[in-house]
Order: C-alpha cells, then sequence, then structure tokens
C-alpha cells in the first residue's frame, strides 16, 4: 500500500495564499450552477445544540460539475465566545477526492464559512438587483457586514453608498475604520441616530441583515420598497409576513434547506409555493427579477458545496505554491495487532 498523506492549512496558511476574492466568487457560481443543473449532492445540515443560540453543523456535499470534489465542513457557532475572547465561528474543513474517497487536506473554515456565504450574497444581488443599484444598507457591522460590502463592491461597480447600522457605536467606528480604505469609492454612511435607519432604507437597493438571531424581528414589512432586493443572513430577523405575503419573489440557495428551516419555525408565516433557486437563475432557466418593481427576497442559508469550491481553491493555489503542513495519514496496510 502506497503511503497516505494529506495537507494541513491554518488559518495563517490560507491568509498567506492571498487568494483573489474574485476567484471564490466564481468558483461559488460555478458549483450553483451545478447544482440547478442537478449534478450536486447535498444532504441537510446535521445540527447538535449544546448551548442555547450556538449550533455544531456536520455540512457534506458533492460536486459532479467541471471538476469533481466532495468535502465536509463540521463548524461550530458559538456567540458567548465574544466574552470568552473566542471566536464566534471555529470549525474545520476536509476536502476528498471524489474518485477514491482519499482526504486531500483539512484545512481551517472560519475563513471560508465568511467568504463563502459573502459571495452567496453577491452572486445573488447580480441577478436579482434593479439596475441602477447605487445604494445598500447593512444592519450588523461584524464579520459579515465587512465581508458583504466588500464583495458586493466587486460584482456592483455602480454601488456608491452604504448605510451601516449596528447596536454598538464601537462596532460601527470600527467598520468605517476597516472598511473606507478597501473599498475608497464608496461611501460609508453610519445610521445615528437610529431615526435615520428608515431613510436609509428609503435610498437604498438592497437591505442585508447580519446580524444574531433575536427574540423578535428588526425588519418589518412597512420599512421596506418595492424594487428592492432583501438579504437575510439570518431569517428571524425579518418579520414573517415579508416571505409569505409582502414578497413578490423568493430566491434561495437550496430549496431542500429552506424546507428543514420552515419545520424549524424559522419562517414564522410559512413561505410562498413559488420559488426561484439560485443555481436555475444562473443557468438561466428561472429569472431572479421581472421587473423594476418586484420585491425580491433571497435566503441563502448555506449550504456545503460553496464551502467545498472554496476550499477546492484554497487546495489548489496550496499545492502550487507548497504551503501548509502535509501530514502522513498512514503507511501500513495490516491494522491488527
Amino acid at each position: 500500500m502506497e503511503k497516505t498523506e494529506f495537507r494541513y492549512l491554518s488559518q495563517e496558511d490560507i491568509l498567506s495564499l492571498n487568494i483573489p476574492y474574485i476567484n471564490v466568487i466564481e468558483a461559488v457560481r460555478e458549483v450553483m450552477s451545478a447544482h440547478g443543473k442537478g449534478l450536486c449532492q447535498v444532504p441537510p445540515k446535521i445540527h447538535v445544540n449544546t448551548r442555547k443560540s450556538s449550533f455544531l453543523n456536520a455540512m457534506p456535499a458533492y460536486v459532479n460539475g467541471n471538476y469533481e470534489i466532495a468535502g465536509l465542513k463540521w463548524v461550530a457557532g458559538y456567540p458567548a465566545n465574544r466574552e470568552k475572547g473566542l471566536p464566534v465561528t471555529t470549525g474545520l474543513m476536509v476536502l476528498n477526492d471524489a474518485d477514491t474517497g482519499h482526504p486531500l487536506a483539512v484545512m481551517d473554515c472560519r475563513w471560508i464559512t465568511a467568504i463563502r456565504t459573502a459571495a452567496v450574497a453577491a452572486i445573488t444581488a447580480q441577478y436579482c438587483k434593479v439596475a441602477d443599484t447605487h445604494a445598500m444598507t447593512i444592519i450588523g457591522a461584524g464579520e459579515q457586514g465587512k465581508w458583504n460590502a466588500r464583495l458586493m463592491k466587486m460584482v456592483i461597480p455602480s454601488l456608491k453608498k452604504i448605510y451601516i447600522d449596528d447596536l454598538c457605536d464601537s462596532a460601527i467606528e470600527n467598520y468605517v475604520a476597516i472598511m473606507q480604505p478597501l473599498i475608497p469609492d464608496v461611501e460609508i454612511i453610519p445610521i445615528r441616530p437610529k431615526e435615520k435607519l428608515q431613510s436609509a432604507i428609503d435610498d437604498s437597493q438592497i437591505l442585508i441583515t447580519a446580524t444574531q438571531r433575536g427574540d423578535k424581528p428588526i425588519i418589518y414589512s412597512e420599512m421596506l420598497h418595492k424594487g428592492m432586493l432583501g438579504i437575510p443572513l439570518e431569517s428571524t430577523a425579518w418579520e414573517g409576513k415579508i416571505y409569505s405575503r409582502y414578497a413578490d419573489r423568493f430566491v434561495c440557495d437550496d430549496w431542500d434547506l429552506v424546507q428543514v428551516y420552515l419545520r424549524d419555525g424559522k419562517y414564522t408565516d410559512g413561505l410562498p409555493e413559488e420559488y426561484q433557486p439560485l443555481g436555475k437563475i444562473i443557468n438561466g432557466d428561472a429569472i431572479g427579477r421581472a421587473n423594476e418593481e418586484e420585491f425580491v427576497i433571497a435566503s441563502s442559508h448555506g449550504i456545503a458545496l460553496s464551502d467545498i469550491a472554496t476550499a477546492k481553491v484554497i487546495y489548489d493555489m496550496a499545492e502550487k505554491q507548497n504551503i501548509g503542513t502535509v501530514l502522513p495519514l498512514m503507511t501500513a496496510e495490516e491494522i491488527i495487532r
């Protein structure tokens, strides 16, 4: 038996690769397109919950498109970790050879989770926004608030203003300090005082909520306007009837996963019978927007296809640059002792 090895990549190994973000966007677009053609296997997430408002998710997937790849993300989200000086999101990504099942790499999944979430939102916006999209409101100045601003600007060059809101004033100050130099041709506008939130939404063509799950919604139907694209990264942040009655079009990354969340009570008023999967929109088999007056809501809970697409980009670059640590997995064929 040949010696079996795999490549280990820490978060810092991944960051050292300086991966162009557009590469991730294109890789995610490709696997979502494959999903729209029925070429993928994406079992719904398996969760365990050891603490309230926290989760451990197992997320496997297989892509049989222009390149075959399989993998599994084992990811944790623990908001209370902030008080302990620990990251909220931690976990591992395992990338497998689809032909042999051989583990090719084990890598940190924090960067993967952050960028792929924003990549899916950015791709959705490309296909579902109105033509004259120049302003966006983001509620939540944390990691996803930052990533979504960065990737949205990459796919929507016409974006000129980003309104940013958060419960914490210091988080907004930190957001502006970090993001303004990264996207200098976008005016980043703190929403202060809080009463200015509605005027920011009125001026925006895209509204994103990047918050933690709360006890009650923060977005209600009377706050919205037609011609807008709504992207809730946490579905419970939006009033239930927005999905079932106000929205003209419901877009999702995976309908089976949406059904799981529906059973879990995340869509309190139900969902419209008709939906448009993002993969089919990319392929031209469905439309993301019928006209400039529709209110489109896009609910992408995150499927492992986007994770393994991002992991494949990382792995290919790491192999080329010989980044990370190659570790032995097994050598002996006979294991009984």
